[in-house]
Order: C-alpha cells, then sequence, then structure tokens
C-alpha cells in the first residue's frame, strides 16, 4: 500500500501529536523533540510504499522512537569523550582519554581508515550506511572496524572495554 499525500497528511494530524510526545519523551526537550517527529515524518513519507496499512500509530511510534535516539546521539559530540568512540579506557584510571590521544591515532592511519572510524564512531553512521556510502559490504565495513580498533587500542597501549549486555 502507498499512502497518497492526503492519507498521509490525515496520519500527521491524527498521530503527530503521538509521536511528538514520544520523541519528548526520548530526547528530554522540546527542541529536539520537535526536530525528530519532522524527521520521523520525512522518514515514513519516504518509506510510505512499505507500509501496509495496518497499525498506523505503531509504525510511527517506531519510526519516531529511532529519529529520536539518532538526534540524541548527534546532540553528544564526541570530542567530549574520544575513548567512548574508540572503545577505550585508560589502563590506569579507566576514564576517557584525552582528545589529543584520539587526534593522534587517526593521524597514524590511512585517510580511508581514519574516515571510517570518523564515520561510526564521531558520526555515528551504522554499518550499513557506511557500507553504502564506500559502496562494500557490511561484513567487510565490520573486518575494516575491528582490524582498525585494534590498531588504535595497541597504538594506545590500552585495552578493549566489554560492556555488560
Amino acid at each position: 500500500m502507498s499512502l497518497s499525500r492526503s492519507e498521509f497528511q490525515e496520519l500527521y494530524r491524527t498521530y503527530g501529536p503521538a509521536v511528538r510526545a514520544r520523541c519528548r519523551a526520548i530526547c528530554g526537550n522540546e527542541a529536539d523533540a520537535d526536530e525528530a517527529l519532522q524527521e520521523a515524518f520525512l522518514r515514513a513519507w519516504k518509506a510510505r510504499h512499505r507500509f501496509d496499512g495496518r497499525y498506523p500509530l505503531a509504525w510511527l511510534q517506531t519510526i519516531g522512537r529511532n529519529t529520536a535516539l539518532d538526534v540524541i546521539r548527534r546532540r553528544r559530540p564526541w570530542q567530549q569523550d574520544p575513548a567512548l568512540w574508540l572503545n577505550l579506557a585508560d589502563p590506569h584510571s579507566g576514564r576517557a582519554l584525552p582528545v589529543t590521544d584520539a587526534i593522534r591515532i587517526l593521524d597514524s592511519f590511512k585517510p580511508e581508515d581514519a574516515a571510517l572510524l570518523r564515520l561510526r564512531h564521531a558520526e555515528e553512521w551504522r554499518i550499513h550506511e557506511i557500507a553504502e556510502h564506500l559502496g562494500t559490504s557490511a561484513r567487510t565495513v565490520r573486518r575494516r572496524l575491528a582490524r582498525v580498533g585494534a590498531r588504535a587500542r595497541a597504538i594506545l597501549g590500552v585495552r578493549e572495554v566489554r560492556h555488560a549486555s
């Protein structure tokens, strides 16, 4: 089922307030919630041909939730905690490493490997987005990220941080 413009506008009028409330709950403020709402409905419009017509609120809430999470990720600047984006911790303090260490690491890599790290961890692109951008497979991107991440940890002499799942 592909929604017409008028059908989509009706979805927005009917479910927009509920999706905005969900975005507000996730983002924690009005400005980010408004940004997430706009982006969510833009994504929904682009994906309207995949909507089967059932459960419109659930469909829109899922898109809204994912979009709100993306907004949160974007507003968290990587410079404040470069160890996070390399999955590293200082072996002595357990705290994040200084930005200069992150820059030193990136300067030691080939430009394409540095770009890969920046896209994944600083810009928080998803694996499939990087793969599509580079014209390669997600598996290749995962392997390259693992290799480059291991090299970054070796350069700094730090261990990988394991997060409880």
